[in-house]
């Protein structure tokens, strides 16, 4: 009866600009309470677009406070970046919103490898903080770009978890997102090579899916990054194709 009652609301009310939102807002509330996305808990007393709740936020652990300009790296006590060093960076910046640690890692785990497609909500919103980080902050971009599976992958998982986490980043930014690129070859998982093995892994696995109009500021987004050298290579291929800039953000680093 619910559903059916919220449905009837949208289509008698509309879902233009000229509708008054907050009260679609809450009726879709009253209708369907919200839950933290990890512990199933009510978020009724919390803020209405919060998905997840004060203890979970809590057990989420932010980047460390001294990391690479560039790639993110922990720096503390370190003058140059190792996973810098003798690199070839093709985009501006690499950005995460927390470490790939605790109850981030088993959120992360449980939307990719356990199908949960509902974790693209919270998930997708611990990336906001990053792009309050002073050196997204003030940028534009004019489109997401979500980093592709190999489509066998993608068939086995039945999704894509950055075109997901791509779609909620679009809905905070008001930007389209572009599948601008494609996995030509398959390659064995990055996790647990060493920094020239994934260079080698990666070598001419992505390439351009279309072209794109003029200059174009880009913003990839995937879920976990490490090196960085799966968001650089797709960097690489639309540099080449003509982007005036490309950063990317991500959901933690590991």
């Amino acid at each position: 009866m619910a559903p059916n009652l919220y449905a009837g609301l949208v289509v008698i009310l509309g879902t233009d600009d000229s509708v008054p939102r907050k009260l679609l807002k809450g009726l879709r509330s009253l209708l369907y309470p919200p839950h933290c996305g990890s512990c199933g808990c009510s978020l009724a007393e919390y803020d209405p677009e919060q998905t997840l709740c004060e203890p979970c936020l809590a057990k989420i652990f932010p980047p460390p406070g001294e990391i690479c300009k560039v790639c993110s790296h922990p720096m503390r006590g370190l003058l140059l970046c190792p996973n810098c060093e003798g690199r070839l960076w093709h985009l501006t910046v690499i950005v995460t919103g927390c470490r790939y640690e605790g109850l981030a890692r088993e959120l992360i785990q449980r939307f990719k490898y356990g199908r949960d497609q509902s974790l693209m909500r919270p998930l997708g919103d611990l990336m906001m903080p990053a792009l309050r980080d002073p050196r997204l902050a003030g940028k534009e971009f004019d489109a997401i770009v979500p980093v592709p599976l190999h489509p066998v992958r993608e068939r086995e998982r039945e999704f894509n978890q950055a075109a997901l986490l791509s779609l909620r980043l679009a809905q905070h930014l008001n930007l389209p997102v572009m599948h601008l690129l494609k996995r030509n070859r398959g390659t064995l998982p990055q996790a647990g090579f060493d920094r020239t093995r994934r260079l080698r892994n990666l070598e001419g696995a992505f390439e351009l899916t279309g072209g794109f109009d003029g200059e174009i500021r880009l913003l990839l987004v995937d879920d976990v990054t490490t090196t960085g050298t799966t968001l650089n290579s797709c960097a690489s291929v639309l540099m080449q194709a003509g982007a005036d800039e490309v950063c990317a953000v991500t959901v933690a680093r590991g």
